[in-house]
C-alpha cells in the first residue's frame, strides 16, 4: 500500500465518526488515495495527510488543495442500503442509526473557514466504496459544506471544483494549513 504511511494517524477504531463496514480504514483509505493520487500529478494541486480534525479528535485523512480551495476527503465502505444523515448529522441507513455521525468532519470544514485566509473556500467529500456488490444509496441532502460520492464519481467532481479553484486569486500553502505536503510513491 504506497500510501499508507501518509495516512498512519488514521485508524481503525470504534471511535471513529466514520468507519468502514466490511473493509478495513487502511484498505478504503489506500483506494481512496489512489484515486487522489493522480491529482497530483496536475500543476497547482497538492495532497495533504493525514489533517488534524480538532483536539482529541481523529484526523480526516486526506486534503487535496489548488489555488483557494481545500477539500476535506474522507471514505468508507458501506453494504447496500439508504443511507441519510439527520439535522445534528447522524447517518441512518435504512431509517436505523448505525452508530456514525458527519458531525467531526463538518466541524473541520467550518474550523479551516474561521483560520484560513480570506477568499478561501473549504469544503468536504465522503467517498462511498461499496462494501458488497450492490451499492448503497448515498445521502440525497444534508450539510451543504459535504458531499457524498461513489468512488466512480470522486475524479469528475475533483476535476470539477479544482477546475473552478484556478479561476480564484488566492492561494493555499502548506503553511496555511499547518502540514506537509505529499509527493505520491516517494
Amino acid at each position: 500500500m504506497w500510501l499508507r504511511w501518509l495516512v498512519d494517524g488514521v485508524m481503525d477504531s470504534e471511535r471513529r465518526p466514520l468507519r468502514p463496514i466490511g473493509a478495513s480504514v487502511d484498505e478504503v483509505n489506500d483506494r481512496t488515495g489512489r484515486m487522489l493520487a493522480v491529482f497530483t500529478r496536475r500543476p497547482g494541486v497538492r495532497l495533504f495527510g493525514p489533517v488534524p480534525a480538532g483536539a482529541g479528535q481523529t484526523p480526516i485523512p486526506y486534503a487535496i488543495s489548488k489555488g483557494p480551495l481545500v477539500v476535506l476527503v474522507d471514505a468508507v465502505a458501506w453494504p447496500a442500503g439508504t443511507y441519510s444523515t439527520t439535522p445534528d448529522g447522524n447517518i441512518l441507513c435504512d431509517g436505523v442509526y448505525i452508530g456514525q455521525s458527519v458531525r467531526q468532519l463538518v466541524g473541520a470544514v467550518h474550523r479551516l473557514r474561521r483560520t484560513m485566509p480570506r477568499g478561501c473556500l473549504v469544503e468536504a467529500v465522503i467517498v462511498v466504496h461499496p462494501s458488497l456488490p450492490a451499492a448503497p444509496t448515498l445521502p440525497a441532502a444534508g450539510p451543504a459544506e459535504l458531499s457524498w460520492l461513489p468512488p466512480a464519481d470522486l475524479p469528475a467532481h475533483l476535476r470539477h471544483r479544482l477546475s473552478v479553484a484556478a479561476y480564484c486569486q488566492s492561494d493555499i500553502n502548506a503553511v496555511t494549513l499547518s502540514l506537509s505536503p505529499v509527493t505520491p510513491g516517494s
